[in-house]
């Protein structure tokens, strides 16, 4: 019988204005050699189960704060404000992102604060990515790919930034605001960070000549104009998939019913984890997004 996963899949999407930049870095990374050193370094080392389960508790609280970001746009909608949410998005992105602070305590801004608690749990997130970077002696997060997101995070606009998958060298990804009233909104950020990206000069004493390529990532959207990323499937398409699949493994693993299929690239949050499917940790599921 085929073991029981122990990960879920739950709808998620980003609220409009938040958006997803990547970048490709020319350096590379080898994944499967790294799953492998994590998974030997967790099973050798005793002190690795406590700071996995910090890294994991955290990466849930990255997960939590973006859900309460998207939950806070449904109530500006509610509440007759929805031309209101990418406004205060631009107010807040065009200001350095320690205001935020201010603006949550002084002023009670809801949007404020939640933008300060993804900020605030992507940072305390990398911080323990970095500590296991340390501990198992595997680069997920280098001291060269530390700089370029340090770098990313102080532009004005940039909510968040971090190595996505696996981690290493090869990747960065960034969720970026508007930082302009409109027309120019998200183009101000996204060609604020085009252009530190495109123009990158690492000083670092490790440095590599490795440039930075921004990838054209789109949100990709369902014909019903809905969201893809988790979607259900009636009966009829889980038994397609259970005939095909049964050649493969030798068993019948899906049973009737609906079925929840994952589709798409898992790109925020799994944002921030080291490979989490392959090390046996939830991720959450997030919207997909293609390449143009």
């Amino acid at each position: 019988r085929a073991r029981a996963l122990d990960h879920g899949a739950e709808p998620f999407q980003l609220p409009p204005g938040v958006e997803v930049m990547m970048a490709d870095v020319c350096c590379g990374a080898h994944t499967p050699s790294m799953v492998k050193s994590i998974q030997r370094w967790r099973g050798e080392d005793g002190a690795a189960k406590g700071l996995w389960s910090r890294y994991a508790s955290q990466s849930a609280r990255l997960q939590a704060s973006l859900r309460r970001l998207a939950a806070l746009h449904g109530r500006y909608v509610a509440d007759g404000r929805a031309a209101q949410w990418l406004e205060a998005l631009a107010r807040l992105g065009g200001m350095a992102p320690k205001e935020w602070f201010v603006e949550a305590s002084l002023d009670g801004c809801e949007l404020a604060t939640a933008l300060n608690e993804v900020r605030n749990a992507s940072l305390e997130l990398r911080t323990l990515v970095r500590s296991i970077s340390t501990a198992s002696g595997v680069p997920v997060e280098p001291a060269a790919q530390t700089r370029l997101l340090d770098a990313t995070m102080q532009q004005r606009g940039v909510l968040m930034a971090l190595v996505p998958g696996a981690g290493g060298h090869d990747a960065v990804l960034a969720l970026v605001l508007p930082s302009a009233p409109p027309p120019a909104g998200l183009l101000a950020t996204r060609q604020r960070v085009s252009s530190l990206w495109r123009g990158w000069d690492d000083k670092g004493a490790d440095a590599a000549a490795a440039p930075v390529c921004e990838l054209p990532v789109k949100e990709s959207k369902s014909v019903s104009g809905g969201h893809n990323g988790v979607r259900i499937e009636g009966a009829a398409a889980a038994a397609l998939l259970r005939r095909a699949a049964a050649p493969l493994r030798g068993e019948t693993a899906l049973s009737g019913g609906r079925q929840t299929l994952v589709v798409g690239l898992a790109a925020v949050v799994a944002v921030a984890a080291v490979a989490a499917a392959a090390l046996q940790q939830p991720a959450a599921s997030a919207r997909s997004f293609r390449s143009s």
